[in-house]
């Protein structure tokens, strides 16, 4: 039988998560000024910051619920919960902080239009809009349903259909050419190591926080 996490250890893991997540914000102003966008850069490297760190803990919550529905054991139902409830706000959230940045930042872009209508050209930012009505439409169907197999079920056609979703968007050309790829890793050591600790930091606290649902699903079960 799975033990509980005693309230000490409950507290610290909040207090470590907290700190982690502040850790990922505080690097944010390490990030060098660059040409041409000057200080605005530093939005968009955390956007996609914590954008990787959310693709990693969504696969998390659909390996830990595909290995439910494969083993049946509960905790991996609870790891996948765990991760499920960290996933979806912090999703929801770059959302928006891929619209503020590319907003602030659609120079690189070369258009004259307005940069609402080429926010809608932008294949990448279409997707993650489009996640997010596929994930409120998860997170509805959780309400919906209280069988655990069910919500395993749903979080790993979540996962599925997320990367093969993203899939289409990496080998789009479009994609390519208006949101570059990988402009951190085309970058020095002066971009890289601030982006790599913002992802680090983010992640583990994403992590903690799952473990911490995850306890409560402990004692509550």
């Amino acid at each position: 039988m799975t033990k509980a996490l005693g309230p000490g250890a409950r507290i610290a893991l909040a207090i470590a998560a907290v700190a982690l997540f502040a850790t990922g914000v505080v690097l944010t102003s390490f990030i060098p000024s660059v040409k041409l966008l000057g200080d605005n850069v530093r939005l968009p490297i955390f956007h996609g910051g914590s954008t990787w760190v959310s693709l990693m803990t969504f696969t998390l919550m659909g390996i830990f619920a595909l290995a439910y529905l494969v083993t049946s054991r509960e905790d991996l139902y609870r790891w996948a919960s765990g991760f499920r409830v960290v996933s979806a706000p912090l999703w929801i959230l770059n959302t928006v902080l891929g619209v503020i940045a590319a907003l602030r930042t659609w120079d690189f872009s070369g258009t004259t239009e307005s940069p609402l209508v080429s926010i809608r050209q932008d294949p990448r930012l279409l997707a993650q809009f489009e996640l997010v009505i596929l994930l409120l439409l998860v997170l509805g169907t959780h309400l919906l349903f209280s069988n655990r197999r069910a919500s395993a079920f749903f979080d790993v056609v979540f996962v599925a259909v997320m990367w093969t979703l993203l899939g289409f968007v990496f080998m789009n050309p479009e994609a390519k050419a208006l949101h570059p790829d990988n402009p951190v890793l085309n970058s020095g050591t002066s971009i890289q190591l601030p982006f790599f600790g913002i992802v680090g930091a983010l992640f583990l606290g994403t992590v903690i926080v799952a473990w911490l649902w995850r306890d409560h699903l402990v004692r509550v079960d």
